[in-house]
């Protein structure tokens, strides 16, 4: 009997997770940016501009919910340039629209001769933060008390080792793709990072995004990483539990139709829109290709040493889209 993952019966909401607005560095206010990803498709963006939780619940309606979020920055002090400091970006995402959480503001987190940001700030709240791996857990931990997902955001443009991730316990989900790094350092779609984190065991889900900040209001260049959010119906409740449940996908471009698992027969059965490759990823060296023109679906055997599977489609442009990790336990 089939168990479906990606379910067409569902409503299927499209969602930036990673945006900036004027209220920290970006260029559009968040009317207009409400305005701006409506007319491109989308239904759901979360405002995590930096350093500041704000409530934009003002913005949701029958057609478009707003995220309460925030990036949260801990960053090691270093060079005066801020292109060769080390740093870790974490999004935060209010399961309740009206929680709050305490980080410094964001005028305090720059250094006014470099305009660089660094670690050791004090928080709102008498917290210290500083780049130590006990500080960056222990804000993860401290968010997660507070009600919030928390997402590591894009490893690659930060500089990231493996040390300073692989660690972490508490994480919700890792940015594998970032649409703004892409275009700053032309390599930061890193599932190889997320595999990495899998291997050892941590059980967390994928997103891709925009991390818009519309420098002197560019639109379509910011426009590109994406995740599909199923459920009944558009309602913060609704997306905030598929998020932290798992029921979504993320996507540069193809499309997702359906996707589900036999557990008696261990099959994976994929549909999707017109792809060139479609892979489905087990654990270690375990990996399935079918490769041609315009596929629209596909099915992979598992056996029984694969612990997980995860799916990636590729279209004739070279755009991608993933699944999260399924743990065949959980079935």
């Amino acid at each position: 009997m089939k168990t479906y993952l990606i379910n067409p019966q569902l409503n299927w909401y499209k969602a930036n997770l990673h945006c900036h607005t004027t209220i920290s560095d970006g260029y559009y206010s968040p009317e207009q940016i409400k305005r701006i990803y409506q007319e491109h498709g989308y239904s759901v963006v979360a405002f995590t501009d930096h350093e500041v939780i704000i409530d934009h619940s003002d913005l949701c309606d029958e057609a478009f919910i707003a995220i309460t979020a925030t990036e949260y920055a801990i960053n090691r002090p270093g060079p005066a340039h801020f292109r060769d400091v080390k740093v870790v970006h974490l999004n935060l995402f209010a399961k309740d629209v009206h929680q709050r959480f305490h980080p410094a503001a964001f005028s305090e987190m720059y250094d006014e001769k470099s305009q660089s940001i660094y670690g050791g700030k004090i928080e709102a709240d008498g917290y210290h933060r500083s780049f130590t791996k006990e500080s960056i857990q222990e804000t993860i931990d401290r968010a997660n008390k507070a009600g919030f997902l928390v997402q590591f955001n894009h490893p690659n443009w930060s500089l990231n080792s493996r040390e300073d991730y692989i660690d972490l316990k508490g994480l919700w989900a890792l940015e594998i793709y970032n649409t703004l790094c892409d275009i700053a350092t032309g390599a930061d779609y890193c599932p190889n990072i997320y595999e990495d984190m899998l291997r050892e065991g941590h059980h967390l889900f994928c997103t891709m995004n925009d991390d818009n900040h519309n420098v002197d209001g560019e639109i379509e260049p910011s426009i590109g990483g994406f995740n599909m959010i199923g459920t009944t119906s558009l309602s913060y409740d609704n997306i905030m539990k598929a998020l932290e449940d798992g029921n979504f996908y993320c996507s540069m471009g193809p499309v997702i139709k359906s996707l589900s698992y036999d557990k008696e027969k261990r099959m994976v059965y994929v549909e999707c829109s017109p792809a060139t490759n479609i892979m489905c990823t087990c654990h270690n060296r375990r990996f399935f290709e079918t490769h041609g023109k315009d596929l629209e679906c596909a099915c992979f055997q598992l056996d029984e040493l694969d612990t997980h599977f995860r799916i990636t489609i590729k279209d004739k442009n070279g755009k991608y889209a993933n699944t999260h990790a399924y743990f065949l336990e959980d079935f």
